[in-house]
């Protein structure tokens, strides 16, 4: 969700949810996610502590900066949202750096699904996704297993990030760049409207629920996601089973209180593409095949547990390493590059135009490194 709102990218009540940092002295430093009114904060922050593998993104270019969350999927590979890698003001990141507890690891490639950008960047169409290659391995996280089961529905999920926080009654109103995880029912995005490529939830307030309602049942730690939260990690069995993208509001007032709507990319939509985006940019950087896991979930209701190794809540800080800058590589059907995928063995004939934009971009970022050199 973004702090400022382009009117032509979104709906008045369809909000992103990246957050502008660093650039306004009244802008106070960042929690994730609104909580319940009768619940404590150091419970949904305890609970985040089982999700090593989401960290906080740091984005800049030569105008502004934002900040995002994203979840490791391998050693040097990372999944958020697509609206995470620009500003809707000032364009595309040029550096960013993934913090996973204390330490940052710079951002050296990025690959945005090409259906964001074909789509008018349309959050409600579940598209909103990217891959992030680190300049070096992680070593102090695990990377999360993907859900790639497609019985979503009506299971308990954990949304995990860096977002604004406050509570149901007040809605999001400051930051502090720690991490927290939430519960929540979550639905297939066709319950509220949207493409069956999203996963959704509401925001419950305990006191009001309509308990014939299937959304509508109030975990004990129930959780709204807010600016900042971006390209999170929705858990389902412990396995991340969403890419947090947007909230929306019935009452005009998009602040994240209760009845306020949550929403994020379903990951077992775009497991082939993830793999092939990892793998096609892993070939960039001469990496191997990265191993990326997926599988089903192991429970009816998604309240199984796959504890991942801790990681410590320092406060997250913007560095930026100067030798480290973004380049952007085209999304050549990534999907065709899966590792796990059938090689068909027709041969190609005339390269699409998204191939030909990948060639192209290939061609002058092998003459830029020919001219470093």
């Amino acid at each position: 969700m973004y702090a400022t709102k382009n009117p032509s990218l979104l709906s008045a009540t369809l909000i992103a949810i990246a957050t502008t940092i660093g650039v306004s002295s009244s802008l106070m430093p960042a929690k994730a996610g609104t909580i319940r009114s009768d619940r404590s904060d150091w419970e949904y922050r305890s609970l985040a502590n089982n999700f090593s593998s989401v960290g906080y993104l740091s984005a800049r270019n030569n105008s502004s900066g934002w900040g995002c969350s994203g979840t490791l999927i391998a050693q040097r590979f990372v999944l958020t949202a697509a609206h995470c890698v620009e500003n809707s003001s000032t364009g595309w990141m040029n550096q960013g750096t993934f913090w996973l507890g204390n330490q940052g690891y710079s951002v050296n490639l990025v690959g945005a699904n090409t259906d964001w950008f074909n789509s008018g960047r349309d959050l409600g169409s579940g598209v909103d996704l990217a891959i992030l290659s680190l300049s070096q391995n992680v070593w102090n996280a695990n990377p999360a297993m993907l859900y790639d089961g497609r019985d979503e529905d009506l299971k308990m999920g954990t949304y995990v990030g860096y977002g604004a926080t406050g509570n149901g009654d007040t809605g999001y109103y400051y930051y502090d760049y720690n991490k927290r995880a939430g519960q929540n029912t979550i639905g297939i995005g066709t319950r509220l409207g949207w493409s069956d490529r999203t996963l959704v939830s509401d925001f419950d307030d305990p006191r009001t629920a309509q308990w014939n309602e299937p959304l509508s049942q109030p975990r004990n730690l129930e959780y709204q996601l807010a600016p900042g939260d971006s390209g999170g990690g929705l858990f389902i069995d412990g396995r991340l089973a969403g890419v947090h993208s947007f909230i929306s509001s019935t009452d005009g007032n998009t602040n994240s209180s209760y009845r306020d709507s949550s929403a994020s990319v379903r990951v077992s939509s775009w497991t082939s593409w993830i793999r092939g985006a990892a793998n096609y940019l892993a070939q960039w950087t001469g990496q191997p095949t990265p191993p990326i896991a997926s599988s089903g979930g192991t429970t009816s209701n998604g309240e199984g547990w796959n504890r991942q190794a801790e990681a410590p809540l320092a406060p997250q800080y913007d560095w930026f390493d100067d030798q480290v800058f973004v380049n952007f590589i085209t999304d050549v059907d990534f999907a065709q590059h899966d590792p796990g995928k059938p090689v068909d063995p027709t041969p190609a004939t005339t390269p699409e135009p998204s191939a030909l934009l990948g060639l192209m971009a290939l061609f002058g970022w092998m003459k830029l490194r020919k001219r470093e050199r």
